[in-house]
């Protein structure tokens, strides 16, 4: 091809070029016009069902038929954000190859010499090119932009677009509400139907896909789905009815149930009210919220949430949890006593919320429906992320040290908006945070090498830290009675006076966990180490008072329940003892199969996970 050909090609291209451009802003325009024109939210066909509903509460049909007009606003949201998305990207590309065939058109023009009677011909052409291209090149771009901004500005004014992210997070967290007086009177009329007065709850409608096999129901990963508005604040009543998190209410723990069992035989049958496999193994503990029992489960391709019903054993539903977009694609490769599900999760009875060794953390209903997602990160750790979550008055703690950095940080439980986040100078930890209550303030605290630390849980702050921890610590923090224990294998047990500057009240270095936590009630602390033993100190002055040896060691942590302590061994060999200065052994009973998982209680009944059944236990 010749320069003179190239030329006129270059030319051409350009005209072709702002024709396109033009096209597409006049496209994005009309998007917009449309937009502007039709609120699928104002419906008259959706406002007329909404007050049959009204009348007729109970009315299945009809609520299945809002839900359907919800989606296809919903759809029509995603269906204009990717238009508008995909225009902007076309402008962008045809105003760059109109540069581009300008700048070729002018470069082949200075070195080469036309025919004249093409020279005129293209003289004239070029006088028409560039009065038209040097003012219409800005009209197109800005008229696209406007049309990309109104677009955007609208829709997030229809259907109330929610993005937020701090600055290391992989993907933001989406939500999508209706804000208007429909949106707000269907999620109104829905919650007064399918929710009880006392949460004060209000979803937006939201159909999410599932699959149905037997008795089992499982709740796809959706794109986009439902945010709830507000909630009820959970209580500390409620929280000690039932067994929210790891270690239970703040994660101190300690059970408040009764009647908890002290006798059983997972291979005869004995007291076993019921046994479930799990589908994916998880080191991970149960979590009990009124007649739900929550555990995850997971490996390098599934991450799984579960909801067994306590009655009965039978799945409620499953959450796969995936979809959701990381920051890398570096393979996760945890410990076979780690493994991909070892937090465990939280809740407060309207949420359940998870987290994986993948850095997925998943917020969803308790019918197992999607609220957010977002990946924190691949944390970087030669072990496996094991550090369970907490939750309390709407917001959700996690301790996130790792061997690049350490970091605390809250989220809106309800958004997974971040509140704060507070680097930690600390390495690598595998031990979870607990709430303690100090002259009726709540203190985060958190242990980790070196020091065990405190943080205000509305702004933070750091309040206080002891440098006294060593190696790699795994045990997490114990509370009674205004002092901290902390302990750590090949470094000390501590008891801590919180306070600017905190007070250290006695250390003693005779057994120390390497896993399991310490637990104090009743001035008594309770040790339970990987090599076997079993102990009891005087929680005021460190001072041991009893002992007991094992044949295998402990990695769950003691739990306080009914006047009694229950250490778990990893042959799934319970020791129970009675809560006393003098030992008082009150029974062994196996599990028949090996555990690593701290149980959890509710009335009556214990929850144990073993390597591959979750069991419930009762008199």
């Amino acid at each position: 091809m010749s320069d003179r050909e190239k030329q006129v090609l270059a030319l051409r291209t350009t005209y072709l070029a702002g024709i396109f451009s033009l096209i597409v802003g006049l496209v994005m325009l009309l998007n917009y016009r449309q937009l502007v024109t039709t609120d699928p939210l104002e419906s008259d066909v959706l406002k007329t069902m909404v007050e049959r509903l009204k009348e007729d509460a109970s009315n299945d049909q009809l609520k299945t038929e809002i839900r359907n007009l919800d989606l296809m606003a919903r759809n029509a949201y995603f269906t204009s954000q990717w238009q508008i998305r995909t225009g902007a990207f076309l402008l962008m590309g045809g105003i760059i190859i109109m540069v581009i065939g300008l700048r070729v058109y002018y470069s082949l023009k200075a070195r080469i010499s036309l025919p004249n009677s093409a020279e005129t011909s293209l003289d004239i052409e070029l006088l028409i090119s560039r009065k038209w291209i040097l003012y219409s090149l800005a009209f197109i771009f800005g008229l696209g932009l406007v049309a990309s901004f109104l677009s955007i500005d609208h829709l997030s004014a229809t259907y109330g677009i929610t993005e937020t992210a701090s600055e290391q997070d992989a993907i933001p967290v989406q939500q999508i509400i209706p804000r208007d007086e429909v949106g707000s009177a269907v999620a109104e009329t829905i919650a007064q139907v399918e929710i009880s007065a006392s949460t004060a709850e209000e979803p937006t409608i939201a159909e999410t896909p599932v699959s149905v096999d037997g008795d089992k129901l499982t709740v796809e990963s959706p794109v986009e789905v439902q945010k709830t508005v507000k909630a009820k604040e959970t209580s500390v009543t409620d929280l000690y009815n039932n067994f929210p998190a790891f270690r239970g209410a703040f994660g101190l723990g300690i059970a408040h149930q009764k009647n908890t069992p002290v006798s059983w035989n997972g291979a005869s049958g004995e007291n076993i009210i019921w046994k479930v496999k799990i589908p994916l193994q998880g080191y991970n503990s149960p979590v009990i919220w009124d007649k739900q029992v929550f555990v995850t489960g997971a490996n390098s391709t599934a991450q799984s949430i579960y909801s067994y019903d306590l009655a009965t054993g039978n799945l409620i539903w499953e959450h796969q949890v995936s979809g959701i977009e990381r920051t890398s694609n570096k393979a996760i490769k945890p410990t076979e006593d780690t493994g991909f599900a070892a937090p465990t999760v939280a809740t407060d009875g309207q949420h359940v919320y998870a987290i994986f060794a993948t850095g997925d953390l998943v917020c969803v209903t308790m019918q197992g429906q999607r609220i957010w997602v977002k990946n924190m990160g691949i944390p970087d750790n030669h072990y496996g992320h094991s550090s369970s979550l907490l939750l309390w008055k709407n917001q959700l703690f996690i301790q996130f040290d790792t061997n690049v950095a350490g970091k605390v940080l809250a989220l809106d439980a309800l958004t997974g908006t971040q509140i704060w986040e507070t680097p930690r100078t600390s390495k690598i930890s595998w031990a979870s945070p607990i709430l303690a209550n100090v002259e009726g303030r709540y203190q985060l605290v958190l242990a980790s090498s070196p020091e065990v630390a405190a943080y205000d849980i509305e702004t933070g702050s750091e309040l206080w830290k002891v440098n006294c921890m060593s190696g790699e610590v795994g045990p997490s923090p114990g509370f009674y009675n205004g002092l901290v224990y902390a302990a750590n294998e090949y470094a000390k047990l501590i008891a801590i006076r919180p306070g600017n500057p905190p007070e250290t009240v006695w250390e003693n270095n005779e057994y120390l966990p390497e896993v399991a936590s310490p637990v104090a009630i009743d001035g008594l602390l309770f040790i339970a180490t990987s090599y076997g033993v079993a102990a009891c100190f005087d929680a005021a002055n460190g001072d041991l008072l009893w002992e007991y040896e094992a044949n295998q060691g402990f990695y769950a942590s003691p739990i306080i329940a009914d006047d009694k302590v229950y250490f778990l061994d990893m042959d799934g060999i319970m020791h129970i003892f009675g809560v006393d200065k003098t030992m008082n052994l009150m029974g062994t009973p196996k599990l028949g199969e090996p555990s690593a998982s701290t149980p959890a209680f509710a009335p009556g009944k214990i929850l144990i996970r073993g390597y591959d059944h979750l069991y419930c236990i009762g008199n």
